[in-house]
């Protein structure tokens, strides 16, 4: 009885599964860059797709205003990101290290352009009272200052292995995924707040109104962001660790931008606007 015990006890330690074992990891990599090119891929559709705005700026249909600039730097940050993203995976053993550090600060100006998409709309809903629109661009200012640190330890190098780009100690940047989600719930929770304030004045339903104030969008991002920073905590490998992160980024550029052509329709952004009765 006792001999059967020991096998059984030897067979679950061998199950055990080794995360960064070179079979496992190339196996984790492909489904990175799997995931990553289905990513970019809803992107770049997203982008191409919803380019009439931009168009309709450029031709005087759309009003000019300074926040275009933010909108536009949401979106191709973005979208640059996506590009660099697909050429490291790739096969880019020249000058791998210049891609990922760019990749990687393209990722996080594109969080915090849409960020301040979030802060320009809170501002709104609150009317520009002065305490919510200090706080909320403090708020801001804390997360933008806290990913340019983070960023002056990007390292990259080429892993033959699985002939692509690989960001080194992806859980050294764990800040960055942590004081995104925090600063976006925040912004989330003084819209929701802000919302609710007036929701009853308009005989619209709320879900209508969050519906039509682009706040679902907002939502998804977050939720989306959870599994990043779950996943960079755990730290199984390189792999995992950058498994979900492009994806966080692709949800709340989206919605940041879908936020911030919804006000367009109806008024101007650095103005107070709770969309009438339609």
């Amino acid at each position: 009885m006792h001999e059967s015990i020991v096998p059984l006890h030897r067979r679950s330690t061998n199950n055990m599964v080794n995360w960064n074992d070179p079979s496992v990891l190339y196996k984790d990599y492909l489904a990175l860059i799997k995931l990553d090119h289905a990513i970019a891929g809803i992107y770049i559709w997203e982008t191409v797709f919803t380019a009439g705005f931009e168009l309709d700026v450029l031709r005087g249909k759309q009003p000019y205003r300074w926040t275009i600039w933010v909108y536009l730097g949401t979106r191709y940050t973005a979208l640059l990101t996506f590009i660099l993203t697909l050429i490291g995976e790739n096969g880019g053993k020249v000058s791998c290290a210049p891609f990922i550090i760019a990749d990687t600060v393209l990722m996080c100006s594109s969080w915090a352009f849409a960020s301040l998409i979030i802060v320009l709309r809170v501002i709104a809903i609150w009317n520009r009272q002065r305490i919510v629109s200090f706080l909320s661009v403090c708020l801001w200012l804390a997360g933008v200052a806290s990913v340019i640190h983070t960023l002056t330890t990007v390292k990259a190098l080429y892993n033959p292995n699985q002939d692509t780009c690989t960001l080194l100690d992806v859980r050294n940047y764990l800040s960055n995924p942590v004081v995104g989600l925090v600063v976006d719930m925040v912004l989330l929770m003084s819209m929701l707040i802000g919302l609710l304030r007036y929701a009853y004045r308009s005989s619209t339903g709320i879900w209508c109104l969050l519906y039509q104030q682009c706040i679902i969008w907002i939502a998804l991002a977050n939720l989306a962001s959870v599994p990043a920073v779950v996943f960079v905590a755990l730290n199984l490998n390189d792999a995992w660790n950058a498994m979900f992160v492009h994806l966080a980024i692709a949800v709340l550029s989206i919605g940041a931008a879908r936020l911030y052509r919804s006000l367009c329709r109806y008024g101007s952004i650095t103005e107070y606007v709770l969309l009438k009765d339609i």
